[in-house]
């Protein structure tokens, strides 16, 4: 036969997993850079992200919220619910957080291939809040009055005016406006209007408006620098608080923290109703819980930065250090944040945000938050693709941070000694650092050996498999880390045991398009059953089929 009238096939290319790969996904290259000048200079525009969103995302909801509307968050990937029981009664509420779950595990059932979804509820407080009355209604279509710039103003407690107020009376719910002294600054509805204080009479407070706007009905009302309450919690807030540990949400937002004296009541009482297994996250929304926050920071499990609130304060102009200095000093001292910024506001009326909005947005992923709250999803009549966008956004920014600097910096913090469980989790981001790995799996109980890997920011997401669907929510909060829970019997044999566990990882990765043939995964688990924490690292090959390569 001749050989010469044989078509010759071409071999396909083979590449090794092992075998150094700079393309342009998540600008790879200038992330391992030595210097920041480098960095930045070698950011490529055409470098396209990755698929998968390492930062959390978290939507806020109203009363009315539907099992539908649910089901479609966890399709696009939102790992957060926030929502507050305001004027609900303990029915509403209970109906409200009935209808979360519900559409938790509708989605999880359809459309999750029966893997329960880990989406964290949480129950933000209104803490102790001061408020404008309500408008005086002239006409029957008159919502608003208009406070024009320069114009006068006086600002009363009389419960006369609660329903009755005007351009020239204005009434709010609080004495404290008699401890105003002479250019103190009133802020009505979220800094819209800003009022300088020129006289305190006996029952009314005399001013001058700097910053003029209109103003509705029972409208926020802000003070610089004056605590509001002898404690953390008005009696409504400890109601709510009851209503929440009843109905066993993940985590409360604590406003008005001032030091750790304030944080400790509220954790004890928390601890009294028995809702010591519920986070308290701290929130960051005035001058005084800023200057406090390394006081209150070590017994916090988490941080929410109020920007519109604290920029009342600070400035609108010295919100942006705010944020640098309060995200830094919660990635240092490991805890995570949720950052509200009201962001891709526009987008409540229009399908594309400004571009403000988004340099706003990757600007706080890139000053290392571990969520971002979407309060436009409250409004918006597109809800979906207000998550959709952010989440794009969200690794439009996480592939810009300099990974390199950020560990090495994170690590110098970690003076020995330390624990052998914090160690090897720092050991297991530089590996993966080394190595490109596609994915870190960690088998975990509490679910602390994924938040101490997650603490040292890998590029890479973080599939911890846990058995218990509360620590698979509260994980849910920490950027990078995909929180899996596991139901499958357990097996009587340990090794048997964690390969099972490992499969159900692969498996969700693959299906979900996190890891693909070929793929390098590091492997955390513990040698044998108790043992404390994952003591053992492996790597392993992502195979075509169902089984697992092991190298």
């Amino acid at each position: 036969m001749d050989s010469s009238n044989v078509p010759i096939s071409e071999e396909p290319c083979v590449v090794f997993p092992w075998d150094p790969c700079y393309d342009n996904e998540m600008q790879i290259k200038d992330s391992f850079e030595d210097n920041y000048l480098d960095h930045l200079s070698n950011l490529k525009i055409e470098s396209n992200s990755s698929q998968n969103t390492l930062t959390t995302i978290a939507c806020g909801v109203l009363h009315n919220v539907t099992r539908g509307l649910i089901e479609e968050f966890c399709e696009r990937g939102a790992s957060m619910v926030i929502f507050d029981f305001n004027g609900l009664s303990f029915e509403q509420s209970r109906k409200m957080v009935f209808e979360i779950r519900q559409g938790v595990f509708n989605y999880s059932l359809k459309n999750n291939n029966q893997v329960p979804y880990s989406m964290t509820l949480v129950l933000d407080l209104g803490g102790s809040c001061i408020t404008t009355g309500s408008i005086f209604l002239t006409t029957p279509t008159q919502r608003l009055i208009e406070l024009s710039t320069n114009a006068y103003v006086y600002i009363t407690n009389d419960v006369e005016y609660k329903f009755k107020c005007t351009e020239d009376r204005i009434y709010v719910n609080s004495d404290m406006i008699f401890r105003l002294k002479t250019n103190d600054r009133i802020y009505l509805d979220y800094g819209k209007i800003e009022l300088a204080v020129i006289r305190v009479d006996e029952d009314e407070v005399y001013c001058v408006i700097k910053r003029g706007e209109f103003l509705g009905s029972e409208k926020t009302v802000h003070i610089p620098k004056i605590p509001i309450g002898s404690t953390a919690l008005s009696k409504l807030d400890e109601e709510k608080i009851r209503t929440g540990i009843h109905l066993k949400v993940d985590v409360i937002l604590v406003p008005g923290v001032r030091n750790s004296v304030f944080f400790d009541h509220v954790r004890k009482f928390v601890d009294r109703e028995r809702g010591g297994e519920i986070s308290l996250y701290s929130k960051i929304d005035n001058t005084v819980g800023l200057e406090n926050i390394d006081d209150f920071l070590p017994v916090v499990d988490g941080v929410f930065l109020n920007r519109p609130n604290l920029s009342m304060e600070v400035g609108h102009d010295k919100i942006f250090l705010a944020q640098k200095i309060v995200l830094s000093k919660c990635n240092l001292a490991g805890k995570p944040t949720i950052t509200y910024g009201e962001y891709l506001n526009s987008m409540e009326v229009s399908t594309v945000p400004t571009n403000a909005e988004v340099n706003d947005l990757i600007n706080t992923v890139m000053d290392g938050t571990d969520c971002i709250y979407l309060d436009v999803t409250i409004r918006s009549e597109n809800k979906t693709h207000c998550i959709q966008y952010a989440s794009s956004l969200c690794r439009q920014g996480e592939a810009t941070i300099w990974e390199q600097q950020l560990f090495t910096e994170l690590n110098k913090k970690s003076k020995p000694k330390i624990d052998p469980a914090h160690a090897v989790s720092i050991g297991c981001v530089e590996v993966s650092f080394k190595c490109h790995a596609a994915a870190i799996i960690v088998i975990t109980t509490s679910g602390l050996s994924a938040q101490l890997i997650a603490r040292y920011r890998p590029r890479c997401p973080i599939l911890a498999i846990v058995r218990h669907g509360r620590s698979a929510r509260k994980l849910s909060v920490w950027r990078n880390v995909i929180a899996l829970q596991y139901i499958d019997p357990i097996e009587n044999i340990w090794s048997k045991e964690i390969e099972n566990r490992t499969r159900f990882a692969m498996d969700f990765g693959k299906r979900k398009g996190i890891l693909h043939q070929g793929n390098l995964v590091l492997h955390m688990s513990c040698s044998k059953q108790n043992a404390g924490f994952p003591n053992t690292m492996s790597l392993l090959y992502v195979s075509a089929g169902d089984s697992i390569v092991n190298d």
